[in-house]
């Protein structure tokens, strides 16, 4: 693939800035560091291939962009459906949990808040953290069993209609 060096910059700036927004999608980190690097990538191959003080301004360019894109994105980004969707709306100051004993093993109750796979559960009356078996999400209202206590956090998986 023969490609002039401006194709080059116009590839590397749009890919970096997409491997960044696909990072708050994205679990790990690599897409965000991938795009970090494709836009240091870009602004050489920007000072590399124009001439004169335009190498500059296509280096500023992508750093102002990047710092207005993500001013904006912050402002706006948490108030949107999506960022509803995946943001924390409550602060979990007030809520208050007991530590686990051995001696709920087996028993049930309902999740306060959803599993992703942590979150909160109400068992007799008492509020714990627990942990979802197996990393599985489990909506907020749902019946759960404990089945097992790992490091002090009680392991729930959803109750089923038989058990």
């Amino acid at each position: 693939m023969n490609m002039s060096p401006f194709g080059w910059f116009i590839t590397l700036v749009a890919a970096g800035f997409l491997l960044t927004l696909a990072e708050v999608f994205l679990p790990g980190g690599v897409a965000g560091v991938l795009g970090g690097l494709m836009l240091l990538a870009a602004m050489g191959v920007g000072l590399a291939t124009f001439p004169g003080p335009w190498g500059f301004v296509a280096v500023l360019a992508i750093m102002v962009f990047g710092g207005i894109a993500f001013l904006l994105w912050v402002q706006f980004f948490p108030r949107s459906r999506v960022g509803r969707r995946i943001t924390l709306q409550t602060d979990s100051t007030a809520v208050k949990t007991v530590a686990a004993s051995r001696d709920l093993m087996g028993a049930t109750g309902e999740t306060v808040t959803a599993l992703r796979p942590a979150g909160v559960a109400l068992i007799g009356n008492q509020r714990y953290d627990v942990l979802a078996e197996g990393g599985t999400w489990i909506p907020a209202g749902a019946q759960v069993k404990i089945t097992a206590i790992r490091d002090g956090r009680l392991v729930v998986s959803e109750a089923t209609e038989n058990a």
